[in-house]
Order: C-alpha cells, then sequence, then structure tokens
C-alpha cells in the first residue's frame, strides 16, 4: 500500500502516509489543523533530536545504546494499523514490536499505541507522539497544565514552574514559546497540552505514561507539541543517574497507551 489512507467523520478528514505512518492532513469543518510534518511517532527514542550514545547496566549486564534515532519500515494492513520491529542494526539493541492504530470519529483523532517485548531481557524504551500544527490566529494562549519545566540547557532535574512560564493556566503568547515540561501527577489519569484562540481549541490528551511535554509554540499559534513517556536524550540521562522517565518491559510483557488530538 502507497497511496495515502483516508479516515472520515461527520465533521472531519484525515489523511495517513503508509510509508512512514504519519497522519498528513488534519481537515476538521474545513480547516487544516496540522502544519508541515503532521502527527507521527516517535519510537524507541523521543524528541526529534538524536539521543546520545549511552551504556546502560540491565540486570547486571551492560549493554550499548547508540546514539541516533531508529528508523522503521512501517507494515499496514489498509485499516489504519500497522506495525514495526527494532533490530540490532537499527542501532536500538532490543527485539521490540511497536503496532499503532489511527481512528477518526466526532470526538477526534486517536493515535493507541502497543510496545510488546519480543526479547528475552528486559527492554527500556520511550514512545513521544509529535504534533506539527498550522497557523490559527492572533491572541494565542498555551495551556499546560504541568508541575516542573526542564532547564533549557537540559541537564539535571526540573526545576518548579517559574512565574513568568506558568502556563498551567491560559496565558497570552507574547513572544515564541520553547521550553520542555514534565508532569508527575495527572487529572483523570491523562496529561494534556492546549493551543487555544478565539473561537478555535486545539488539544493534544494522552494516557498517563506520558509525563514529559515538549512545546515550541509561535505567536501564530504554528509549531510543534509533544507528549512523550521519557525525555529525548532518556537513555543518556539514565546511564547518568538522572531519573529520564525510561520504562522497561520484562519478556514478553507489553505496554499500551493513546494520545488523542480534539480539534473544538
Amino acid at each position: 500500500m502507497t497511496e495515502p489512507l483516508t479516515l472520515r467523520s461527520s465533521t472531519s478528514t484525515a489523511e495517513i502516509d503508509p510509508v512512514v505512518f504519519r497522519c498528513t492532513s488534519l481537515v476538521v469543518r474545513g480547516r487544516q489543523v496540522l502544519g508541515a510534518g503532521g502527527m507521527g511517532v516517535e519510537f524507541p527514542w523521543v524528541g526529534a533530536q538524536a539521543a546520545r550514545p549511552a551504556r546502560l547496566v540491565l540486570r547486571g549486564q551492560p549493554v550499548a545504546v547508540g546514539g541516533g534515532a531508529a528508523l522503521h519500515s512501517w507494515r499496514m494492513t489498509g485499516t489504519g494499523s500497522a506495525e514495526t520491529r527494532t533490530v540490532p542494526e537499527d542501532g536500538y539493541p532490543f527485539a521490540v514490536r511497536l503496532e499503532a492504530t489511527w481512528q477518526l470519529d466526532d470526538e477526534g483523532l486517536r493515535l493507541t499505541l502497543a510496545v510488546v517485548n519480543e526479547s528475552r531481557v528486559h527492554a527500556p524504551f520511550g514512545v513521544g507522539v509529535r504534533v506539527a500544527l498550522a497557523p490559527v490566529a492572533e491572541r494565542v494562549e498555551l495551556l499546560v497544565p504541568a508541575e516542573e519545566m526542564w532547564p533549557e540547557h537540559g541537564d539535571g532535574p526540573p526545576s518548579a514552574v517559574a512565574d513568568e512560564l506558568d502556563f498551567r493556566r491560559p496565558a497570552l503568547l507574547v513572544r515564541p514559546v520553547s521550553v520542555r515540561f514534565t508532569r508527575r501527577h495527572f487529572a483523570n489519569l491523562q496529561t494534556q497540552l492546549a493551543v487555544l484562540s478565539a473561537g478555535h481549541e486545539v488539544w493534544l490528551s494522552s494516557s498517563a505514561d506520558f509525563r514529559e511535554a515538549d512545546v515550541a509554540i509561535q505567536t501564530d499559534g504554528s509549531g510543534v507539541l509533544e507528549s512523550a513517556t521519557c525525555v529525548p536524550d532518556a537513555f543518556a540521562r539514565h546511564a547518568s543517574g538522572v531519573d529520564s522517565g525510561l520504562r522497561a518491559l520484562a519478556p514478553g510483557e507489553s505496554w499500551r497507551g493513546h494520545s488523542l488530538l480534539v480539534t473544538r
């Protein structure tokens, strides 16, 4: 399958690229929601930047995890579902399968994920859902109900959100914002990011394991929202003793999560 897969609801149309398994277009009530890059999955590393090389110790055994994000070919079934498997040649030395399914209805565009450890050792992993947004309007507000903010240089543990960068309530963007947040506690077992303007709202809601958020939004509402289970350099940070949010699956164990993109 090489032709785009089209999903429809009563108010929306989405197009999925079957090669990279990325939503390239989401039109809601005649308006394009996504910008260049669309909506897709970052796995097994998260973030736009490649992870730094790291050596981890798993059950007393050293394991090398190379730098550079692993790239995979998706295999689609034609129903909005696809899967990919990691192999050691990707630079990620664990046999882990990622299953993903797109669903579009009147609630929004949902991406359901399942990670399965098919190797014989414990496998650490991270998953991110990255959304590029099209411009919306002037007087754009950002809402990130996070509790802590990672420093810009990215080293060390997060600090409490400063008053001037407190987006726990809708805050007017008077300049572009690029910041990373982390959340330790959740309301309704989910984490949320929102870009708001007069008569228009875009929400990215994810299940509770997606405790990290990377936000880069311009004053016109364009930019990127990313919800992830760990920070971009999670493997290197974990090896340095920093709590990075990495999850580890036992042999045969699986993990499930989801993200929902809602436009109002």
